[in-house]
């Protein structure tokens, strides 16, 4: 029957659609893309909030997104120690928010990418930029 291989396709093609769809509505991506990353040559949010240059907007919808990351399970690690780290982060923002003296000092020290990223994020592999990234096949040759 010639029905089969298409519809074994048309099947592939949706479990690839709605995998790629659950990656979008995962709250971590999506603070990371908003507050985290920027494109080439422009500074990302979360460099504007620690120099106190950044919009009292983005600002705010970055502590929403970082407060949906809460009920999210990590991809690897602690959840507790993620939501831990979660929940500083959180603070600091809304003390930045509220436009407190030390908030963007402590938005400083909560925002430390590298703390949380060692913990609980999944590396694709070849690295942090996955092949052709840092680390990865055709990235930069390792510092001597």
């Amino acid at each position: 029957m010639k029905l089969r291989p298409f519809l074994a396709a048309a099947t592939a093609f949706a479990a690839v659609s709605f995998a790629f769809a659950a990656d979008d509505d995962n709250p971590i991506k999506q603070a990371m893309q908003f507050a985290h990353k920027a494109p080439k040559g422009e500074k990302k949010l979360n460099e504007k909030i620690a120099d106190g240059t950044a919009a009292d907007d983005d600002v705010k919808k970055a502590l929403e997104l970082y407060k949906a990351m809460l009920d999210t399970k990590p991809p690897k690690g602690d959840p507790a120690a993620f939501k831990e780290k979660t929940n500083k982060l959180i603070a600091a923002t809304e003390e930045v928010v509220a436009k407190k003296p030390d908030g963007i000092e402590h938005y400083k020290v909560a925002v430390d990418c590298k703390a949380c990223h060692s913990e609980h994020r999944k590396m694709p592999p070849g690295g942090p930029g996955g092949p052709g990234g840092p680390g990865g096949p055709g990235g930069p040759p390792p510092a001597r």
